[in-house]
């Protein structure tokens, strides 16, 4: 059987090893194994927290949801950040991330965490809308955006009964293939009609499942993968959330529901090896790849100017880690 460097056109390990701080990084802990004594690693550990970009990147999450977000899509919410620094390597003892964490631990609402603003409501008959206060100090939980904190959490090495319960109630809420629904007035007629679960939402609650080694193959993974694999035998869009051009882009961070992002989630479970949606994600990145098995962007987020990822002109370091470590958990 051909291993997942094979499936390439060219080894890019050696370019990756020679690359920005966050790449460098992952590629010795993810890709080639090294162990936390390991005196390359250390050393890239420490290249990254003094890379100025992190640093910074590290300070804006300081600033927790100080507004609430008027789209869930915002590339700017801190929580996109935090989970970005965590993907990065970061732990919560790294650059006073512990000040985040405490802010993102501050609001519980049935064991998850919270975020700021209004649950949406639908406009009553005959009044004028009133545009909320965004920084009313009022939160809500929500199945797209509460685990994500969780995952950050838990990827920044933060074990605590907070994290604990969240988990724990995610899993709760995953027990049938409808899932934790929002059931907000935007979508509750198409969840009438089709009673299934929302694909961003399972996505979200199968990252979270696959960081747990007994949640990574059970029954409530499997409920989480059902909108998902319904959504690809749909063929059209679901809740808001296409499989169009948007949905096939090589676009970082993992602000929403895109193909990159699915892949890099899915490929770590076995009992979705064989799955057509599965498949159908592993060759489209191979199909993507240039002649020395590097991968560009080709869509970015503007928010990120001077990253990486955010350059379609050239080969990104971190968008190759990301398909090279999917391929990896796909192929082995």
């Amino acid at each position: 059987m051909e291993t997942w460097t094979e499936k390439l056109n060219d080894n890019p390990i050696d370019w990756l090893q020679e690359s920005n701080p966050w790449t460098k990084y992952k590629t010795y802990s993810d890709l080639l194994g090294f162990n936390e004594t390991n005196r390359e690693l250390t050393e890239a550990k420490k290249e990254l927290i003094n890379d100025q970009n992190i640093i910074n990147f590290a300070n804006e999450t300081k600033d927790w949801l100080t507004i609430s977000a008027t789209r869930n899509s915002d590339p700017k919410i801190t929580y996109f950040k935090l989970k970005a620094l965590a993907e990065f390597g970061l732990k919560y003892s790294d650059l006073g991330l512990q000040e985040t964490v405490d802010k993102a631990s501050e609001h519980i609402i049935e064991n998850m965490f919270g975020v700021r603003g209004q649950t949406p409501e639908r406009p009553k008959k005959g009044e004028k809308y009133q545009k909320p206060d965004l920084a009313a100090d009022v939160w809500h939980i929500s199945p797209c955006n509460s685990p994500l904190i969780t995952t950050a959490l838990m990827e920044l090495g933060v074990k605590n009964d907070l994290v604990d319960r969240s988990i724990k109630e995610l899993k709760n809420k995953w027990t049938n293939k409808e899932g934790w629904f929002c059931h907000f007035f935007f979508v509750d007629s198409q969840f009438k009609k089709l009673q299934i679960g929302c694909p961003i939402a399972g996505l979200q609650a199968l990252e979270i499942f696959s960081k747990v080694p007994e949640l990574k193959e059970s029954e409530y993974a499997r409920f989480a993968f059902e909108p998902i694999k319904f959504h690809k035998d749909y063929g059209k869009t679901l809740y808001y959330f296409g499989r169009s051009k948007k949905f096939w882009t090589f676009k970082y961070p993992f602000v929403w529901y895109n193909a990159l992002y699915m892949a890099d989630v899915l490929t770590r479970f076995d009992f979705l090896k064989n799955e057509p949606v599965v498949k159908e994600l592993i060759d489209w990145i191979l199909e993507s790849q240039d002649s020395e098995g590097r991968f560009k962007p080709t869509s970015v987020f503007m928010n990120y100017k001077g990253w990486d990822f955010s350059n379609k002109k050239e080969a990104s370091p971190w968008i190759t880690f990301l398909c090279c470590r999917i391929l990896k958990q796909y192929f082995g």
